[in-house]
């Protein structure tokens, strides 16, 4: 049989998953048994001092890597995920379920609010909503004698970061920039924000439903700060994205399914991820993701250990176990995110030597210069924000 293109794996598993992410999670969780149930977390998780047989890890999509020709990654079907289980036993329960921030978190906040294991011995929310579950108490501390790896290998960017200052919670997974996605082969290549209102693309954009993409994107465009946003330059972004989706100039809003329709060419252009570019370059060399002018978006997801996990100790091992430059580049060399590991921009060469110098998974300063990451503003301002953009996103259809 053909082995199948990295296009047709992309579009299948997104596909699916899209459809299947959020009732997956919870199917999980009441297979677990935490919601609603009766026992409290087990405290095992803080005295267990040895491999477990399973570790179940909640990821987003497309996030690992995986075999060639195979759609899902599982401890069979992943090199990194193999290895761990060589050297310490544990099979891991990997699943894809992270579609969004907001949707995961709906999916553990019971459990966790009343003291329950949520059946996820780690998951990877992004900077801000790890931060909402530190602050709520809902975060294992991690112990860090268990981590060398970590602790000699994080990037230095990475420390003393305000939501986790002394790096006790969080171990950064990958970081991504947000930019734009465009078809060079179907529209004039452009290098602005505001060159997505450009009349030749009507009805050919797609944008984000993440809020602090697409809105913190469009502010640049309006030449407004995202690293300060104010209800005044949010509002304006908000206009700017009404305008665009009445005049039908946006075809739709969407989560990681936004891949497809450049994949389809049913969209020309997108606010879109690094890495998700960087896979469909394999085979859609026309697709550019561009750092705007004006400049891009930057965020990390991090590993995080739920409070009451089950194998507490075992995340531990698989965080450090990540933190080996080796193991890093073996990950990277497939979802071509940014690294948080020291090294292993020397090891990725040993897989291919053109992946050492990839400005997608390795930006220089310069590049990264011109990121922004979305500032924290008060809680009523946030919910405020909160309500607008999904007033978009459910006006448009997502």
């Amino acid at each position: 049989m053909e082995r199948e293109s990295a296009l047709e794996k992309l579009v299948d598993r997104r596909t699916v998953l899209k459809a299947g992410a959020v009732a997956g999670a919870a199917a999980f969780i009441a297979a677990c048994g935490t919601p609603g149930a009766s026992s409290s977390a087990s405290p095992s998780g803080n005295a267990e001092q040895s491999p477990s047989d399973v570790l179940n890890f909640a990821n987003w999509t497309y996030y690992i890597d995986v075999d060639e020709g195979v759609d899902t990654a599982t401890a069979e079907t992943s090199e990194s995920l193999r290895r761990f289980k060589a050297e310490y036993g544990t099979s891991v329960n990997y699943q894809e379920v992270l579609l969004d921030n907001d949707e995961f978190f709906g999916t553990i906040k019971a459990p966790l609010e009343a003291g329950q294991d949520t059946g996820w011995d780690i998951v990877v929310p992004t900077t801000w909503m790890a931060k909402k579950i530190i602050d709520l108490g809902w975060a294992e501390k991690l112990d860090k004698s268990h981590m060398p790896n970590f602790v000699a290998n994080l990037a230095d960017e990475f420390k003393g970061r305000a939501a986790d200052p002394t790096n006790d919670y969080l171990a950064p997974w990958q970081s991504l920039m947000t930019g734009l996605g465009v078809n060079t082969a179907k529209t004039a290549r452009f290098t602005s924000v505001n060159g997505l209102w450009a009349s030749g693309l009507k009805g050919k954009v797609v944008l984000l439903t993440e809020l602090r993409d697409t809105v913190g994107l469009v502010m640049l465009g309006n030449g407004a700060d995202p690293s300060a946003p104010t209800r005044a330059t949010f509002d304006a972004a908000i206009d700017t994205l009404q305008e665009a989706i009445t005049s039908e100039q946006v075809r739709k809003l969407a989560g990681n399914g936004y891949t497809e329709l450049l994949i389809s060419e049913a969209a020309f252009a997108a606010i879109a991820w690094s890495g998700d570019v960087g896979i469909i370059q394999a085979d859609k060399p026309e697709l550019e993701f561009i750092v705007p002018d004006e400049g891009g978006m930057y965020a990390t997801d991090n590993m995080l250990i739920p409070k009451g996990a089950q194998h507490k100790y075992t995340a531990e091992l698989w965080i450090d176990f990540y933190y080996q430059p080796e193991i890093a580049a073996v990950v990277e060399a497939y979802v071509q995110y940014i690294c948080p590991v020291k090294g292993a921009d020397v090891e990725i060469t040993k897989i291919d030597a053109a992946l050492g110098s990839n400005p997608l998974i390795f930006p220089d300063a310069a590049t990264k210069s011109r990121l922004k990451v979305w500032g924290d503003v008060s809680a009523e301002d946030q919910a405020y924000f909160d309500e607008e953009f999904s007033a978009i996103v459910e006006g448009v259809g997502a």
